[in-house]
């Protein structure tokens, strides 16, 4: 039979620790004030670290929750750059080859409108890979020659536009001005087939009035596709 203080010994153990005098301090004025022992004291301390610890454990659950959402988030962005990059090869790719196809159809003596049409080009695309193909080549007469043409072209819209605001007038108060400019749009749709035919004077106006607007289009595009 064992007896009461066995039992006690059975259901302790004995802890011996160093403290600064100052929490010894602390303690003893806490023991006094509170009437507490000092297993009381390592009762309340243990408490209160376990709460403590469980706070600091529900921190770091957040934070690797945190750190895995992050790293979900980056893992995302990673691959949607890796996609993007690659669609954006892939077009870089198409592009190139169809500039290549057109420098050919031009090398073999192609016009610009067969081009396109062979190649299914829009007019402003055929037209820059024409510049690009002149400069390429040193051909700054072919250059110039699909220059003025592209010029002729905006300049047939303008006239195409000025008809159109005649229904806003009475027929009887635009038939001459009428004639005159489709005189001008037929001798403009002659130059689009025979541009070398083209006078001085159309020259240096096509130039002066369109030549800017038709090579800031081709800028744009350009700028468009390094974006």
């Amino acid at each position: 039979m064992t007896t009461a203080r066995e039992r006690y010994e059975q259901k302790t153990r004995v802890v011996t620790f160093r403290v600064s005098n100052e929490v010894f301090k602390e303690l003893e004025r806490i023991k006094a004030k509170s009437g507490l022992s000092n297993a009381d004291l390592i009762k309340l301390g243990v408490g209160v670290a376990e709460v403590e610890i469980k706070a600091k454990i529900g921190e770091a659950s957040g934070l690797e929750r945190m750190l895995a959402q992050l790293k979900t988030a980056i893992r995302q962005a990673q691959q949607e750059l890796d996609g993007y990059t690659k669609e954006e090869r892939k077009r870089r790719l198409a592009e190139l080859d169809k500039q290549m196809e057109a420098f050919k159809l031009f090398d073999l003596g192609w016009g610009l409108e067969e081009a396109a049409f062979k190649l299914a080009l829009l007019q402003q695309e055929a037209f820059d890979y024409f510049q690009q193909w002149a400069e390429v080549r040193k051909d700054k007469q072919a250059a110039e020659r699909e220059l003025l043409r592209a010029c002729a072209r905006e300049h047939i819209k303008k006239l195409e536009f000025d008809i159109a605001g005649f229904a806003f007038r009475s027929p009887e108060s635009y038939q001459e001005e009428l004639k005159e400019i489709r005189s001008e749009i037929k001798y403009c749709q002659r130059l689009l087939n025979a541009p070398d035919e083209i006078k001085a004077e159309w020259r240096e106006f096509f130039l002066a009035q369109y030549s800017a607007k038709v090579l800031r289009a081709k800028s744009e595009k350009t700028r468009g596709r390094i974006k």
